[in-house]
């Protein structure tokens, strides 16, 4: 099983094979994982700087023009380094992987669909950007922009808590409690919203060409802020064909035994149903 492996924002893949290493060492020889990094250097956050000087992002600004530019770029990645069984995405990424296939949903050919399509997606504390979807003519609330809004805050206000954030990334547990205070969080982790209000979001009118046919898991960490965009995510995937896997922590991959034992799981069931 063949996977692309992209990385969240302001990381780079030399990161994201550190997060991944214990659940990629309980996979054999027939998984097989390429990193890459994204397309624009930009420094990392002040916690990594221990360990990089410059980490990597997909798109400039959210903007949907950038993130077109960020597509165009991993189709000619895909194109010339493909095919993939699966892409596992983290974060920001899954924005550039989910417009990536809309797009080619809504303006591809059948022939330029199958050169850059994967088998499966695995998305890893996922979220989307409003952009994209206004320019593919679904309709953003207010009520939408305004969680959105404030639980990408209180990420960006976690992370600056957490001065080594380079040991965090790679050695289990030490976060320290960072994602233990769920306090102003905006979602219930054991609920799932209704497909009419789904933070803000009614999906019950998606158009039938947009809805990812894919098989997808979406893992999850019930502590992280943005769970609610995560949920809106895996709403744009048909519900026939996706799982969830709640990690239990926050916007990071816990590196904890059980944790990784699932994911790889998770990886050799896909294979097995893909049969690769």
């Amino acid at each position: 099983m063949r996977t692309l492996m992209l990385h969240g924002h302001a990381t780079s893949a030399f990161i994201f094979k550190a997060q991944t290493v214990p659940f990629r060492s309980k996979l054999d020889k027939t998984f097989s994982f390429d990193f890459v990094d994204g397309p624009y250097p930009c420094a990392p956050p002040r916690g990594l700087s221990s360990v990089v000087s410059i980490a990597y992002t997909w798109f400039k600004s959210p903007d949907a023009n950038s993130i077109r530019n960020a597509v165009a770029w991993l189709t000619q990645y895909i194109e010339k380094n493909g095919p993939y069984d699966s892409i596992c995405c983290f974060s920001k990424a899954s924005v550039v992987v989910v417009a990536m296939m809309m797009y080619a949903a809504r303006e591809g050919t059948d022939e330029s669909r199958k050169r850059i399509m994967p088998k499966s997606l695995v998305i890893m504390n996922g979220g989307i950007e409003y952009s994209f979807l206004e320019d593919l003519g679904l309709p953003i609330t207010e009520e939408a922009r305004r969680i959105k809004f404030k639980t990408e805050e209180q990420v960006r206000s976690k992370a600056d808590a957490l001065s080594k954030l380079s040991r965090a990334t790679v050695r289990p547990g030490a976060t320290n409690g960072l994602w233990d205070d769920t306090s102003r969080l905006m979602h219930d982790p054991t609920k799932l919203s209704p497909l009419s209000n789904c933070f803000g979001l009614d999906f019950t009118s998606l158009p039938e060409d947009l809805l990812i046919h894919l098989p997808t898991v979406h893992i999850l960490g019930g502590k992280d802020p943005i769970w609610p965009s995560s949920v809106q995510l895996a709403n744009l995937c048909h519900p026939d064909k996706r799982s969830f896997y709640d990690h239990r922590g926050g916007h990071d991959l816990p590196r904890t035994p059980k944790v990784s034992s699932d994911i790889a799981e998770i990886f050799k069931d896909l294979a097995r149903k893909l049969h690769v």
